[in-house]
C-alpha cells in the first residue's frame, strides 16, 4: 500500500526574491554552463544547494539553506499541504500532478517499482547532500494508475477559481509554464490518501533520488518519507522524449558493412528525411556519421536471441535493448560494462548536439531513437523488469525550488 501524507512545505518568499531567478532544472540536467548561469542569476538560486561549486559542496549547501531560512528568504507553511502542480507546454498541452510525501519502501514490497537502472556516482552525491541538509529539494516523478482521473478531478474542484501561488517559466525550458497551488483541507487530503493507497507506483524520473532516500532512511529513523510528484499514467499531458546515443572513443571501421548483417541500411539526404522514415517505426534507428542513414532490423526473431535469458520479451524487444545488444555490443564490440559506466557514450536529448559533435570530431557515431512508449514502461515494470539506463525522458522536467521538505 502506498502511504502518502501532506507536509509543511518550504518555499521561496516571493516578497524577497523573483521566483524565476531562483528555480533550476533538476540537478542532473545542470551542465557547467547552466550552473554558471544560475550562479549569476541570483545569490539565492537553488543551484547553490543542489549543485554547489565550493570545495566542500555539501557543507556549503547546508549553510546556504539554513541562512536563507533564518533570513526569511525561505519560509515554511504553517499547516500541512499537498501541492497541485501543473505544467503547460507545447500547443495547449498540460500535465497535471501533485506533490506530497511518500513513505519509502524497499522495491521488494511492490509498492514502488523502478523502470531504469541507476549509476552509483549520482547516488553517492545525493546521499552526501541529504546527510548534510536533511532535506529534499529536487522532485521525484512517480506515475500511478487512475483510469477515471478521480484524484485529478478532486484536486481540480478544490483549486478552481483559486490563483496559483507560483506561476513561472524556467530559463532553459521556456516552452513550459509551471503552476503550483496549496491544498490544506484535511478532508480532501484524506480522500486523496485513500484513493492513492492501493496504487503501485512507477518511478518515471528520479531513480537516484528515490534509492538515495531509501538508503538514508536506513541510517536516519526520522527520514521515512520523501518528497514526490505524482502523475496519473492516464494523464493526457504525459510525454516521453527519446534519449539518443552519441559514441566516442570507439573504432567504427567497417561499421556499415558489419551492421548490414542485421539491418537494412538506407541512406537519407538530410535529417528531415531521416525523421520522416523513422517516426513511430519499431526497431528502426537513425545514424549520423557525417551522413544520415536509417537502419531497419531485418528479422524480428533476433529479439529472442539477444543473450538475455530469463528476461521478459517486452524488455528484449525494446528499441534501446536491441540497439545496445546488437549494434553497440555485437557490431561495435563495446563491452556492456563500458556502457553501464558511460565510458564511451553520451546520452543526448537534442539531435543537433549529436550531429554537431560528429561534425567536429567529438563523436564517431550518433544514434537517433524513437521514444519509449508509456505502455512499454508499464508492461516491463509490472513484470519486475528494469529497463536500460536512459530509456525514457519525460518532458517537461520537474523544477527544483518550487517547494522543499525539511525532515522533521
Amino acid at each position: 500500500m502506498a502511504e502518502i501524507k501532506a507536509f509543511k512545505g518550504i518555499g521561496y518568499n516571493q516578497a524577497r526574491v523573483k521566483i524565476e531567478t531562483v528555480i533550476t532544472q533538476p540537478y542532473d540536467k545542470i551542465t557547467p554552463q547552466r550552473q554558471d548561469f544560475y550562479y549569476t542569476n541570483s545569490p539565492y538560486n537553488m543551484v547553490r544547494i543542489e549543485l554547489n561549486k565550493s570545495s566542500d559542496p555539501y557543507t556549503s549547501a547546508n549553510e546556504h539553506f539554513e541562512r536563507w531560512l533564518n533570513e526569511g528568504i525561505l519560509i515554511q507553511d504553517g499547516s500541512p499541504c499537498i501541492y497541485p502542480y501543473s505544467q503547460e507546454y507545447g500547443s495547449n498541452k498540460v500535465r497535471n500532478g501533485f506533490i506530497a510525501l511518500l513513505k519509502v519502501e524497499d522495491f521488494s514490497s511492490g509498492v514502488v517499482i523502478p523502470h531504469e537502472r541507476t549509476f552509483s556516482g549520482p547516488k553517492e552525491d545525493r546521499l552526501n547532500l541529504l546527510r548534510a541538509t536533511k532535506s529534499n529539494f529536487g522532485l521525484i516523478f512517480m506515475l500511478y494508475s487512475d483510469a477515471n482521473l478521480k484524484i485529478q478531478t478532486l484536486i481540480d474542484n478544490e483549486i478552481k477559481n483559486i490563483p496559483p501561488v507560483i506561476a513561472v517559466r524556467e530559463s532553459f525550458e521556456k516552452d513550459a509554464y509551471h503552476k503550483l497551488w496549496k491544498v490544506s483541507s484535511p478532508n480532501v487530503i484524506k480522500e486523496i490518501q485513500e484513493l492513492m493507497s492501493p496504487n503501485p507506483l512507477l518511478i518515471a524520473d528520479g531513480h537516484h533520488r528515490y534509492e538515495t532516500a531509501l538508503n538514508y532512511s536506513k541510517e536516519n529513523p526520522l527520514a521515512q518519507y520523501v518528497m514526490v510528484t505524482f502523475v496519473a499514467m492516464e494523464d493526457p499531458g504525459l510525454l516521453i522524449l527519446p534519449t539518443h546515443r552519441a559514441m566516442y572513443g570507439i573504432d567504427k571501421t567497417g561499421f556499415m558493412n558489419n551492421v548490414a548483417q542485421y539491418f537494412d541500411v538506407e541512406p537519407c539526404g538530410n535529417k528531415d528525411e531521416l525523421m520522416t522514415k523513422l517516426a513511430g517505426k519499431h526497431h528502426h534507428y537513425g545514424v549520423y556519421d557525417g551522413k544520415f542513414w536509417v537502419l531497419k532490423l531485418k528479422d524480428d526473431s533476433l529479439v529472442g536471441k539477444l543473450g538475455e535469458e530469463g528476461r521478459a520479451y517486452e524488455y528484449r524487444a525494446l528499441d534501446v535493448t536491441v540497439l545496445h545488444r546488437i549494434i553497440l555490443e555485437k557490431v561495435l564490440g563495446i563491452p556492456k560494462e563500458k556502457l553501464l559506466n558511460k565510458e564511451c557514450v553520451d546520452y543526448l536529448r537534442e539531435i543537433e548536439e549529436g550531429v554537431e559533435g560528429v561534425d567536429c570530431g567529438k563523436y564517431q557515431l550518433f544514434f537517433i531513437l524513437n521514444p519509449t512508449r508509456i505502455e512499454e514502461a508499464q508492461k516491463i515494470s509490472t513484470q519486475r523488469e528494469v529497463m536500460p539506463q536512459k530509456s525514457t525522458d519525460f518532458y517537461p522536467k520537474l523544477i527544483s525550488g518550487l517547494v522543499m521538505y525539511k525532515i522533521e
